[in-house]
C-alpha cells in the first residue's frame, strides 16, 4: 500500500510539474516591410553632362575639371519614425553610391573608373563630392562619407551631389577617348 502511495504521489507531482508550463498569453508582432525607401522623382536614371575637356588641360595628377551639380530629386520617402536598435527614433535616410561596369580606377578607390571600351579614355576618374560640404563620397563602401538626409512632410528630399573629371596621371600619359561612367544610388534607413 505503501508503494502505491508513493507511485501516486510521484506521478501527481509529474503532472503538476507539468501545468507551470501551460500557455498563459500570446505574443503578436506587427510590423509592415516597405518597398522601397524613397523613389527617384523624375525615373531611374539621372544623366549628367560632365563636359568636354582637352587630355592637356589635365597637367598634374589631380587637376580637376569644373564641378558640375547633380541634384537627386526624390519621392514617396516614408515619413514616419522608426524606432533603431538602441532604442532612439528618427526618419533620416543614408545615401551612398556603389560603382558599376567601370569600377574604380586602380590605386584610387574613390574615383569611378570610365566605362571599360576600346574608346575610353585613360588616366582620369570621375570624383562625386558632397554638395553641401564638398567631402568626397564613398564608393562601394557602407563606412565612410555618405549623405544623410531628412524627407519633407510630402515625403519629398532633394540630395545635391556634384561630380567632375580628375586626372590620375600627368597629361602626356592621358588617352583621349570617352569618359562615361554609371553609379548605383543606394537609399537606406538605418
Amino acid at each position: 500500500m505503501n508503494k502505491i502511495t508513493k507511485s501516486i504521489t510521484a506521478s501527481l507531482l509529474i503532472l503538476s510539474a507539468g501545468s507551470a508550463w501551460a500557455t498563459d498569453g500570446t505574443i503578436e508582432f506587427t510590423g509592415e516591410i516597405l518597398t522601397n525607401t524613397c523613389e527617384f522623382a523624375n525615373g531611374d536614371v539621372i544623366n549628367v553632362e560632365l563636359g568636354h575637356y582637352a587630355a592637356n588641360q589635365f597637367k598634374e595628377v589631380g587637376d580637376r575639371s569644373p564641378a558640375i551639380p547633380v541634384d537627386i530629386p526624390l519621392k514617396n520617402c516614408p515619413t514616419t519614425p522608426w524606432e533603431h536598435v538602441d532604442g532612439t527614433t528618427d526618419n533620416s535616410f543614408q545615401l551612398w553610391l556603389e560603382t558599376r561596369a567601370g569600377g574604380t580606377v586602380v590605386g584610387f578607390d574613390n574615383l569611378v573608373a570610365p566605362t571599360s571600351l576600346d574608346t575610353a579614355a585613360t588616366g582620369v576618374g570621375i570624383r562625386i563630392d558632397r554638395a553641401s560640404d564638398g567631402k568626397q563620397m564613398s564608393l562601394n563602401k557602407l563606412t565612410g562619407p555618405k549623405i544623410s538626409f531628412t524627407p519633407e512632410a510630402d515625403g519629398t528630399a532633394t540630395v545635391g551631389l556634384q561630380a567632375y573629371y580628375v586626372s590620375t596621371v600627368t597629361s602626356p600619359q592621358i588617352t583621349p577617348g570617352e569618359a562615361n561612367a554609371s553609379v548605383d544610388v543606394t537609399i537606406d534607413y538605418r
